[in-house]
């Protein structure tokens, strides 16, 4: 949290040291659309200037801008102030890489290195600060020119959930043909209109808004616009595995290795084997790595897609115009996909903190009836049963929260797991 967990002279000498371990030169930066953001965005400014190096101010604008911008303007690294999709009162910095990926570890290991030097000099010359203010406008264009128009123009509803996803995504896809309907489209730092998380949950009035909407279907950000979430025209929020799917048929790529999370479901791993695809598992988070190092076509986790012939970053914009170009070819597709999907998938999000190896005694404890076939320590604690159905415990990396995750393919058997993986948790505090 701003001021508690993370301070401004934290961020300052996050920024300082990631600064004086890349050298001199031009830093990219960016925030979305909370107050603390653009309070932390001028520290960094601040540090990135002490340093004796210029930086580039993208302003207010989704992670996936930052990302490309950082790239484009040929930047060492660059900064996107933000919490992403936690709560109004957190805060955030994403880093990236020249390349607009997340730091790869040797990066991470060199300002760890960096961090650890007790005297760090200030250049002899402060920097300067420049305004970008073409970021937004030439991702837009780089992104459309990508996607041939649609063939049937659709109707689009977009929950910008009040981030600054909405200065980007309903013109792109407005650009590619499409009716948008915009919600929650005004940036604010309150997130008025729901949590910035797009969970089912949390998307609970959005999904009752949109079959009075007269959509095809619509889309959901969370606050910075790295996470997409669909939902059909009749209201139901669509199972994270089918977006993926519709990204990966949406890119018309046979062969290659793809990238899905641990937690990831069995649907996405099947439909990349069917399409040709070679199938790694990674640790949440850490997809677009795996990525790179195999040099692969395709990443996912939950909300998350990762495009490489666009860039190694999670990018909701580019995947909300992938599904859309792909649907507006075959608009029956979602409907048919959704039906075929024979996996029944659940998260659930406990405000608890627990000790991960009792929890692990008490779920093999818990789950020794369901003949358990795999345990698997990949990220987090997860069991892979007889009928190939899994469960999963993994503590939050950002808030006080353990994730479950769950999948079986019979409804019945998913909701008995989530009971007794709730238990597990709540009896190892």
């Amino acid at each position: 949290m701003f001021n508690q967990t993370q301070t401004p002279e934290q961020v300052y000498q996050l920024a300082e040291t990631i600064a004086f371990a890349f050298g001199k030169g031009r830093y990219g930066i960016g925030w979305d659309g909370r107050k603390t953001s653009a309070l932390l965005a001028k520290t960094v400014m601040s540090a990135v200037n002490t340093m004796g190096s210029e930086g580039l101010v993208f302003g207010p604008a989704p992670t996936p801008v930052i990302a490309f911008a950082t790239r484009s303007r040929s930047c060492l690294a660059g900064f996107s102030v933000t919490a992403s999709h936690n709560p109004a009162e957190f805060s955030g910095v994403k880093v990236f890489s020249a390349q607009g990926m997340e730091l790869p570890k040797q990066s991470e290991e060199r300002i760890e290195r960096a961090l650890g030097i007790d005297v760090m000099k200030p250049s002899g010359n402060f920097g300067t600060l420049s305004e970008d203010d073409q970021a937004l406008s030439d991702y837009i264009d780089s992104l459309t020119s990508r996607f041939d128009r649609g063939s049937t123009p659709l109707s689009i509803a977009v929950d910008c959930a009040n981030g600054p996803g909405a200065l980007v995504t309903p013109e792109v896809l407005k650009t590619l043909g499409n009716r948008v309907v915009s919600v929650n489209a005004q940036v604010s730092w309150r997130f008025p209109a729901r949590p910035p998380e797009p969970t089912s949950t949390n998307l609970v009035d959005f999904a009752k808004m949109v079959p009075g909407l007269g959509v095809d279907f619509a889309f959901a950000h969370d606050g910075d616009a790295d996470r997409l979430v669909m939902v059909s025209r009749s209201g139901n929020v669509i199972p994270d595995s089918i977006v993926a799917i519709l990204a990966l048929r949406g890119l018309n790529s046979s062969g290659g290795t793809v990238v899905i999370s641990e937690n990831c479901s069995t649907a996405v791993q099947e439909e990349a084997e069917r399409l040709g695809h070679s199938v790694l598992r990674s640790r949440i988070g850490k997809t677009f790595a795996v990525l790179e190092s195999e040099r692969g076509v395709f990443a996912c986790e939950p909300s998350k897609i990762v495009d490489p012939r666009w860039g190694l970053w999670e990018d909701g914009i580019n995947a909300a115009a992938i599904i859309s170009s792909l649907l507006s070819r075959e608009p029956d597709l979602l409907n048919r996909i959704v039906g075929e999907n024979p996996w029944h998938y659940k998260q659930v999000n406990l405000n608890l903190s627990t000790k991960m190896p009792l929890l692990i005694e008490r779920a093999k404890d818990a789950f020794r009836k369901f003949r358990v076939i795999q345990e698997r320590s990949l990220d987090g604690y997860k069991m892979v049963f007889h009928d190939n159905s899994w469960i999963m415990f993994r503590p939050s990396g950002t808030e006080p929260k353990v994730r479950l995750y769950c999948e079986s393919k019979d409804p019945q058997t998913l909701e008995v797991m989530i009971q007794l993986g709730t238990q597990c948790v709540e009896s190892s505090l």
